[in-house]
């Protein structure tokens, strides 16, 4: 029972922890890519007269380092190029098919206007079928250039893989300084435009998104308990929704950003409740004795997975929110907890622990058998790309803690360190526009 005793603990103090300063950053480092990668040719874009060439090479550099983020695709080096076509009758494929390129990225930038907006033209080939298969617009401000590369390497992404691109999301995580600091933070997913949301002396954890990315729940002990609070991304302002005085953890939102699902602890005993947003009520979902914690929404909102030692150890049970009918999820080793869904539906994800081992899985939910995904040995707080595609987990190495990666074939992994302190419960923002 040294699980139920901890996690009681837990919701008296906290066993948390991250770490960073104000000036640190999250970068992505690829530890091992897929094999046999897709070989891309980012050409430099051209320019419109009155624009600087490095304009156009560095939003083609910019394309290239989303699209090489994580491990998937491999670049052909600039100075391998033979030819540096900006328009679709200058392209010849021959000069890309000897140099083993699977697909190549051309276009141009040209101003506007005298705001400072510009109008970029872009073009995809797939050199292997030798058909253009993506052509496109954008008009933006030199100022976001950054902004409109994401969207470029979204749709670029999207053709080659048939996912979403997730280049424009952010991740929120919670970082431990060597002070003893510890604070909310935001960045996008590339580790840039780092914002502290909350600093405090005492542990924050579990942060989630909203459904519309404008807000974040997390769990503050800030006034000596576990409290839940909601936080503006806009006004930074702080709402406590800190529930008939009780200790409250674990906040999650539903699909459609009505209500939290959360654990609200009575004399001790962590049942799984629903927050209304609007009306600011409780109701209670699951009335056990045991410990029921770590809740998450299905994507249509109508059931929630949930950790639970009703079993004797940590297990994972669904709950149907109309009916409140429950079964169990996972019968295979002696530790399996803190499941959240695949975007689908269709499958799951959760920290899976044997022999003192625990590392993250996944499991269909029509079958029994899970599969482990990562090799390290204390991995945790698992969360993945709205595409359904990448999960970042917190786990440590030696007493430092980071943040690492792997695509869901399980071909490519990367870390996300931080410069000082550690780093944990990262969780993985929406899509802009699902």
């Amino acid at each position: 029972m040294l699980w139920r005793n901890s996690l009681k603990r837990f919701f008296l103090i906290l066993i948390l922890i991250i770490s960073n300063n104000i000036f640190s950053i999250l970068e992505i480092e690829i530890i091992k890519g897929s094999d046999n990668l897709s070989k891309i040719a980012f050409v430099p874009f051209a320019v419109n007269e009155g624009l600087e060439l490095s304009q156009g090479e560095n939003l083609a550099k910019l394309i290239e380092s989303n699209m090489l983020l994580f491990g998937e695709f491999e670049n052909l080096d600039k100075a391998e190029m033979l030819a540096f076509p900006s328009l679709e009758e200058d392209f010849f494929y021959r000069d890309w098919k000897i140099q083993g390129v699977d697909f190549s990225v051309i276009g141009k930038i040209n101003s506007v206007n005298i705001l400072g907006n510009l109008n970029i033209s872009y073009t995809l080939f797939n050199i292997n079928r030798r058909i253009k298969v993506l052509e496109g617009e954008i008009i933006g401000s030199e100022n976001n250039i950054d902004g409109i590369a994401k969207i470029i390497s979204n749709r670029i992404y999207e053709k080659i893989t048939g996912l979403k691109g997730i280049f424009d999301t952010k991740l929120a995580y919670v970082i431990n300084s060597d002070s003893d600091t510890y604070q909310m933070c935001i960045s996008d997913i590339d580790g840039k435009n780092e914002r502290i949301l909350f600093t405090s002396k005492s542990p924050i954890m579990s942060p989630d998104w909203s459904p519309d990315r404008k807000k974040i729940a997390y769990v503050s002990f800030e006034n000596g308990i576990a409290e839940i609070f909601i936080q503006d991304l806009k006004t930074g302002e702080r709402d406590s929704i800190q529930a008939l005085g009780m200790t409250n953890s674990a906040p999650v939102w539903s699909p459609n950003g009505k209500s939290l699902a959360l654990v609200v602890s009575f004399s001790g005993n962590p049942d799984i409740f629903l927050y209304s947003i609007a009306s600011k009520s409780l109701s209670r979902l699951t009335n056990h004795y045991a410990i029921d914690t770590e809740p998450s929404w299905s994507p249509d909102s109508k059931k929630i997975i949930f950790t639970s030692d009703r079993s004797g150890s940590p297990q994972l049970y669904e709950i149907n929110t109309s009916s409140k009918r429950q079964k169990r999820l996972t019968r295979d080793g002696t530790y399996n907890a803190r499941g959240r869904y695949f975007p689908d539906g269709k499958s799951i994800f959760f920290v899976h622990g044997n022999n003192g081992n625990f590392q993250i899985a996944t499991k269909k939910l029509s079958s029994r058998f899970i599969q482990t995904l990562t090799s390290t040995s204390l991995d945790e707080s698992p969360t993945i790309s709205p595409n359904g595609n990448v999960i970042i987990y917190a786990t440590k190495k030696g007493s430092k803690g980071y943040l690492g990666g792997i695509t869901l074939n399980g071909k490519s992994r990367f870390s996300l360190p931080v410069k000082n302190g550690s780093v944990r419960e990262p969780a993985w923002s929406p899509l802009v526009n699902k």
